[in-house]
């Protein structure tokens, strides 16, 4: 009878264990996956900041590199670069439009003091 309740007290405590185990675990998952969507709504790279990193052995830096990641990884640089050229033109296009129209509007306005 002895060995029944010694045997119930540590399944009990491997139950509990594993628990909490896998509540702390899920925990972790479910705050990189937010840190992930943050991050990719934020148009980073999923990984940028929530301190995913592939850990290399000694000697091993550009051979254990899947090639298929590093695709993506320049073809996201070139996507990101893309869109700031975009952005840059934009911005210069606009800033052009305002520079004509002050223009416009000041000699409008000596215009019309010439004319009184």
């Amino acid at each position: 009878m002895q060995a029944v309740w010694i045997l119930s007290v540590i399944f009990t405590f491997i139950i509990i264990v594993s628990t909490i185990d896998h509540r702390y675990t899920l925990r972790k998952k479910k705050i990189e996956a937010a840190l992930r969507m943050r991050e990719m709504e934020m148009g980073f790279p999923p990984g940028t900041y929530s301190d995913v990193r592939i850990k290399h052995g000694k000697g091993k830096k550009d051979a254990s590199w899947d090639p298929s990641f590093v695709a993506w990884q320049q073809g996201s640089k070139r996507e990101e670069l893309k869109k700031g050229i975009n952005d840059l033109q934009q911005r210069l296009a606009n800033l052009e439009t305002i520079m004509n129209n002050r223009r416009e509007k000041t000699e409008g306005v000596h215009d019309k003091e010439w004319k009184e």
